[in-house]
Formats: structure tokens, C-alpha cells, sequence
């Protein structure tokens, strides 16, 4: 590479750091998605340091996320202990429960959901890339490193368990390559526990949050799913096979919702 001067410039001066917005064209097909990448290869790109510095900082916004070595060192630097005073003094619990457990079935249960999948939520809700006006109004009043230290705090809490002990439906264990569906287990555990940074644990959550949630993917509402994979899988779902599934991985109803 050359500069305007005719001088040569190094490679490194050339990637771009420009914040990855998240896809939500075309959807692509499962085949053309590496085992690699589902489970938590490093996509290139943003330089997400710039979530406590620079420009984005000054305007006290944090930039669309994107996954990056970076990205994971903010994540990590996440202190449990702090987060359990900011979840306090924001009053979490007013909606996720006193142990990150949901009292209603329409709401996530964050307790023991893996960190990095939590903040990028959040961050994702504050840039409204996901939309939700109570999570708007919730992450807008967190600095990046609170948002760190909640998601570091709600891990070390025990999830709900799952109330199903029969054996998974075959979608769990063998998925359908004739859809190109992978089995769930290979990117969500063999418990629905998440694998990886980037892949959420499943199991304990309501009925209805996991059907909504799965419907939200499969008609396009949400669109914060790396790859559009989320939105792929969700399409290749009838209803009676989203059910069947969140019955399975699903804790109990709450005594509220029987």
C-alpha cells in the first residue's frame, strides 16, 4: 500500500475499524457457515476499545458491537462483586428476579448465562440494535464497564434447571440436514448450557420467553443473531417444533403464570 506521497504504508494501517453493523439482509445458509465460526472464532473487524475511548466516549455512546480480542478483554475485566452492587442500586431483580431467576414467563432468566452473552445483549439494547424500551431506559443509565461487571455477576449465579428429564427430541440430538439443521446440542451443549463466548445457555428458561423469543428470530424482529443464523434456524422450524423444543429446555412455570 502506498500513501498519496507514493510512500508505503504498513498493512495494519489499512483494516478497517469501522463498527460491524449486524446483518440483517440476506439470510445465509447454514452450509456456508463454518464449524469454526459458530463456535467463537474472533469475526475481524471494530476495534471495540473504542466503546471506552475516542469518540464514543465523548458522546458517552458505546459503538454497535462487534467481536474482538478487544471486545473479550472488556468482558473479562468484569468484576461479579461490582455487579452484584450495580445490580442492587438499578434494581435488577425488579424484573429478572432477586437471583437473576424471571418471576413471570415472559421474561429472560439471566442467572448463569455466560457473560459475554449477556454484555453484548446490553449493548446491543443500548445501540438498539435489539429493541426493547424497559432495556433502552435500563442500559442507558450503565457505563460499558457496569454492563461488564452485571454480566460477570449474573454467571455466577445458578440457573434454573430444566423440568423435562425425558429423552431430547431428535432436533436436540440429530438435528435434519435435509433443513441443514445441525443439532442443537452441537452449538448449545448437551444441556442447553452454552458453549463458548458466544453461544447462550438455553436451558432454564419459560415456555413462553423461548417460544417468543424463537418467533421473534423466525419472522425477522430480532436481528442480532451473528451470521443470521438464529433467523436461519428459526425458519426451518414449524410452530409445533419451537414448542416442543422450549418444552424441553424450559424450567417450570412460574407460580404467577399457573
Amino acid at each position: 500500500m502506498a500513501d498519496a506521497h507514493g510512500r508505503r504504508t504498513p498493512m495494519n494501517h489499512c483494516i478497517d475499524v469501522q463498527p460491524r453493523r449486524p446483518t440483517t439482509g440476506k439470510l445465509i445458509p447454514l452450509e456456508l457457515i463454518s464449524f469454526g465460526l459458530i463456535h467463537g472464532r474472533l469475526a475481524s473487524g471494530v476495534l471495540v476499545a473504542m466503546l471506552l475511548t475516542g469518540a464514543a466516549q465523548a458522546a458517552d455512546e458505546p459503538a454497535p458491537f462487534a467481536w474482538s480480542s478487544q471486545t473479550l478483554a472488556v468482558i473479562a475485566s468484569g468484576d461479579a462483586e461490582r455487579g452484584r452492587a450495580v445490580a442492587e442500586d438499578r434494581r435488577c431483580s425488579k424484573c429478572h428476579g432477586e437471583a437473576g431467576i424471571a418471576e413471570d414467563d415472559e421474561t429472560p432468566s439471566i442467572a448463569g448465562q455466560r457473560a459475554a452473552y449477556n454484555f453484548k445483549q446490553m449493548i446491543d439494547y443500548r445501540t438498539e440494535v435489539r429493541e426493547s424500551r424497559d432495556m433502552k431506559k435500563a442500559t442507558r443509565r450503565l457505563s460499558v464497564q457496569d454492563m461488564a461487571d452485571l454480566a460477570a455477576y449474573f454467571e455466577t449465579l445458578p440457573p434454573e434447571p430444566a423440568a423435562v428429564t425425558d429423552d431430547p427430541p431428535l432436533l436436540v440430538t440429530r438435528g435434519d440436514l435435509d433443513r441443514l439443521l445441525l443439532p442443537c446440542d452441537v452449538c448449545h451443549g448437551k444441556q442447553g448450557e452454552g458453549l463458548g463466548f458466544e453461544v447462550p445457555a438455553i436451558s432454564g428458561q419459560k415456555v413462553d420467553h423461548f417460544v417468543e423469543l424463537m418467533q421473534a428470530f423466525k419472522t425477522g424482529e430480532r436481528q442480532n443473531d451473528e451470521y443470521a443464523r438464529m433467523r436461519f434456524i428459526s425458519s426451518q422450524l414449524t410452530d409445533d417444533e419451537i414448542i416442543e423444543l422450549a418444552a424441553w429446555y424450559a424450567a417450570p412455570r412460574s407460580e404467577e403464570g399457573e
